[in-house]
């Protein structure tokens, strides 16, 4: 996953100029996020440190030349001595440290749950990123939608208001002036709202622009609206929790740095007592003499007495082990609630959607009656503008439940330890 992370980081991307589809908003927010390209070289970064912890287990060779041009002054009775010196040494020094008494597989065992969890961590940050893609995409068709909504608003209103003025004319007067004053109130409000709605579409979009690297010097183009789905009632709870606590990649994260910190207090824990090394060394000069030393040294040590340094920190790490361990009991209750919360904001979620489009059916059914009736001359403006309003209040409605139910899938995978759609190719 790590390497696979970082090649998505570091790829290019294109993407039609006609539409942006929520696949290709996704794979630009993989390859192009700073969060994500830096979360990747995290990665790389504690590759790198558990290859620098194994090399301790190996031997180090050091070939060498050495140059030196020397001058000594002796200033004795009766003048100085002068003498110089000017020549070559080269040679190669060896030394293994074949044996000790397990610092180093502490070390090594601590930088691999380190790698480890540096790499859950990449994981949840990139699938915190998508899913923002996600709920931005969705808030920006959302927008999108409202802004179609209020548009056709305005201009039912505009033609509300242009039929009323007709009809309120003394020579054909089969419209009081209230009516008038009311349908012109609301044509101003539904231009208000047009506004509102008008700005926000371009926040969202912003929003977007930012979270997948889109460049700032070309237009987004449209967003390819979402396909309509049928909601399906999602896994019992107690399963959804059960691989929420399991696979979440920032609870793993989180586990595997405990077992880093673990390793490192043992390794502290063992610098306080008893300690051993066996180390070979080898020496070979070849100029300006032909020499050779080699040595094998076993060397046992005991901390007698160091001011109590070397104990307290090893009861430091096991301090700081110990509240690890109690803040990762913290989170999985925390994880446990946000399940919880999720899942209960998406079944709310599958109901609402479902009774919003059977409201907007019937506002739809609601309206086109108004108007015939109106056409017919057995309904006023007003008992019109009140079915518009309905209609308005249901279409809004209906538009919010959609993608409030996009966005809740989408987080309730996310809390759950589930991939989120776009986090593979």
């Amino acid at each position: 996953m790590a390497w696979s992370l970082l090649a998505a980081a570091i790829a290019g991307s294109a993407v039609s100029q006609d539409t942006l589809t929520l696949d290709e908003a996704l794979t630009l927010a993989r390859n192009n996020n700073g969060d994500v390209r830096a979360a990747a070289y995290d990665v790389r970064a504690a590759n790198a440190r558990v290859n620098q912890a194994r090399s301790a287990f190996y031997p180090t060779i050091t070939p060498f030349l050495e140059w030196s041009n020397r001058r000594t002054r002796t200033t004795i009775s009766g003048g100085n001595l002068v003498s110089t010196s000017d020549g070559t040494t080269t040679g190669v020094n060896a030394s293994w440290n074949v044996l000790d008494a397990g610092q180093r597989n502490f070390s090594l065992l601590s930088a691999r749950r380190s790698e480890d969890a540096t790499r859950f961590d990449a994981i949840q940050l990139l699938r915190n990123t998508l899913f923002r893609v996600h709920q931005q995409y969705y808030d920006a068709l959302r927008a999108q939608e409202l802004l179609r909504v209020a548009q056709s608003q305005v201009d039912r209103n505009q033609k509300i208001y242009d039929q009323a003025e007709f009809g309120a004319r003394p020579e054909i007067g089969t419209v009081a002036r209230k009516d008038v004053y009311q349908a012109r109130a609301d044509l101003l409000n539904a231009k208000v709202e047009l506004l509102r709605v008008t700005s926000l579409s371009m926040t969202t979009k912003s929003d977007l622009e930012a979270t997948i690297g889109w460049n700032q010097a070309v237009e987004l183009p449209p967003l390819q609206p979402a396909p309509e789905v049928t909601p399906e009632p999602p896994m019992p709870l107690e399963t959804i929790v059960a691989t929420g606590l399991a696979n979440r990649a920032d609870l793993q994260a989180n586990r595997r740095r405990l077992d880093s910190q673990y390793y490192g207090m043992k390794r502290a824990e063992r610098d306080a007592g008893f300690s051993f090394d066996l180390d070979l060394n080898y020496s070979l000069n070849f100029t300006p003499d032909d020499d050779e030393n080699r040595s094998l040294t076993l060397l046992v040590t005991y901390p007698l007495f160091d001011g109590g340094r070397l104990r307290e920190q090893a009861r430091e790490q096991r301090m700081s082990y110990l509240g690890s361990r109690e803040v990762l009991t913290q989170n999985e209750r925390e994880v446990r609630a946000d399940i919880e919360v999720a899942y209960a904001e998406f079944v709310q979620n599958i109901e609402r959607l479902n009774a919003s489009k059977l409201a907007l059916e019937a506002a739809r059914v609601n309206y086109d009656a108004a108007v015939a009736a109106q056409r017919e001359g057995a309904n006023d403006v007003i008992a019109v503008l009140t079915a518009q309003v309905s209609l308005v209040t249901a279409e809004s409605n209906y538009i919010e439940a959609t993608y409030d139910y996009y966005v809740s899938d989408v987080n309730l995978r996310l809390v759950s330890g589930r991939p989120v759609p776009g986090e593979t190719e």
